[in-house]
């Protein structure tokens, strides 16, 4: 392995092992993230005042109820046919009949539905009614469903301070997913120690141990204690073979191979690879996880129709895009030097084109529907073009502008009209510099790579230079 290419196989590995183990560290937020904090901000007024005007109630929202089991029945009925304004609506019109009966269980599915559309100011009330109740089992739950809001917002310390001493009030799986939750806030506050107390309160019965067990891998590796993640993945994976092979062993095999590889243990890295389904949402980057270990191997073969198979998708992602460097390298150690010449010049053309491509997305004013967000893989895609959205923004802000767009189309009220037009424009603004700056980032990436073809190429001539005196 020369040089030049254990330059590029250590970015690959590096960049592949950080991508599943990052987290945003909490940190002064970027200036598109604080106007994303303050847009959440306007978006609650809008939504409170939106509500509020009955004007717009259609007729099955104005009915009077009295019981909130009938009430939360007619509210899911809605729910169920796509109506969450008409829901959202209906708990308003009858605000009075949920505040009498604040001491009941079927609050949380109220609160839950006025958080899931971030209506926010009158799941507020209902939460101090109930911290008026003075019930504390309620009071916990309530704010066990309130954290899971902040966590959707990437709000770690308002998390953390939600689910402080509340995991004995609970029941035993909302506790769990407590846990998981705080270890998850605590990660993401680099209070790496602190999270793995947390994930290890969780039982090996409950349906989050596995998701505890990963992000307590995950922090172990970020904090060099290699050996103990590498028991902890081996062992729920031992766990999976025998039960299921979902998204979540995928994952585990995952960051088991970009660990190994990084440490260059590359059969087993291989073996892990290997073991990714094909049409999982990690199958590119297991694609490339075979492409480096098998070129590591020796096995070129091995390496190029994984390379190949990733070369040929018709999709760009970041494991797409970097097949193309590795390729002509793989073929330089098969000694098919017309080959060579000819994958180093169709990278730099792809390069270059793909360049243009996102130079023309940034210089174009993108609709928010002519994109597409994938909630799965909290993914950006436009044109084909897919960015690791979830890693920089939260999700909230692309939900809140859908809800803004369908506030547009159901008010009656002038006033409220002009401001949610108002409101829709500042969101665009914020949309734009969203995606200016993924395909930036992504540009950043492209242009390293087509600079190391370059260089790929002249040192290729430089080589047959020399051997030729």
């Amino acid at each position: 392995m020369n040089n030049w290419f254990r330059f590029i196989f250590n970015s690959l590995a590096l960049l592949g092992l950080c991508f599943f183990c990052q987290l945003q560290a909490h940190a002064k937020p970027s200036k598109i993230n604080f106007e994303i904090m303050q847009l959440e901000d306007e978006f609650k007024t809008l939504s409170s005042a939106f509500y509020q005007d009955a004007s717009s109630y259609p007729e099955d929202s104005l009915q009077e109820i009295t019981n909130t089991e009938i009430l939360l029945k007619d509210i899911n009925k809605l729910k169920n046919k796509n109506q969450s304004i008409a829901a959202i609506q209906l708990i308003y019109y009858n605000i009075d009949t949920l505040k009498d009966n604040v001491d009941t269980k079927d609050v949380f599915e109220f609160i839950q539905l006025l958080l899931d559309q971030n209506e926010w100011n009158l799941a507020n009330t209902l939460f101090r009614a109930i911290k008026d109740d003075g019930d504390k089992s309620l009071l916990a739950t309530v704010q066990f469903i309130f954290a899971k809001y902040h966590a959707q917002r990437n709000e770690w310390k308002q998390v953390n301070k939600l689910l402080k001493g509340i995991a004995t009030e609970l029941s035993e799986e909302n506790a769990a997913y407590a846990n998981l939750l705080n270890g998850t806030a605590l990660q993401h506050l680099k209070k790496h120690r602190q999270a793995l107390v947390y994930y290890n309160k969780i039982k090996p019965t409950s349906q989050y141990y596995r998701y505890a067990q990963l992000n307590s891998a995950i922090a172990n590796i970020r904090q060099g204690w290699w050996t103990d993640a590498q028991i902890k993945i081996q062992t729920l994976l031992k766990k999976s073979k025998k039960e299921n092979h979902d998204e979540l062993t995928n994952r585990l095999y995952l960051v088991l191979g970009y660990a190994l590889l990084q440490r260059e243990y590359y059969r087993d890295a291989r073996d892990a690879f290997r073991n990714i389904g094909l049409n999982s949402q990690y199958t590119n980057r297991a694609l490339l996880g075979i492409g480096l270990t098998a070129t590591s191997q020796g096995d070129f073969i091995g390496g190029l129709n994984a390379l190949t198979i990733l070369k040929d998708k018709k999709t760009f992602d970041l494991s797409v895009d970097e097949s193309y460097l590795l390729v002509p390298y793989v073929y330089e150690k098969l000694q098919q030097e017309m080959t060579v010449t000819t994958s180093y010049s169709e990278a730099m053309n792809y390069y270059q084109q793909r360049i243009t491509q996102l130079d023309n997305i940034s210089a174009q004013h993108l609709n928010f529907s002519s994109t597409k967000y994938v909630e799965k893989t909290a993914s950006l895609v436009i044109k084909k073009n897919s960015f690791d959205y979830g890693s920089k923004y939260p999700e909230s802000f692309i939900k809140n502008y859908q809800h803004i767009l369908d506030f547009e189309s159901s008010t009656k009220n002038a006033k409220i009209r002009k401001k949610t037009q108002a409101l829709i424009s500042k969101y665009d603004s914020t949309y734009q510099k969203i995606i200016a700056d993924l395909t930036n980032k992504r540009k950043e990436s492209l242009k390293s790579y087509l600079n190391q073809s370059r260089y790929g190429l002249a040192r290729l001539y430089d080589n047959t230079t020399e051997s030729g005196k």
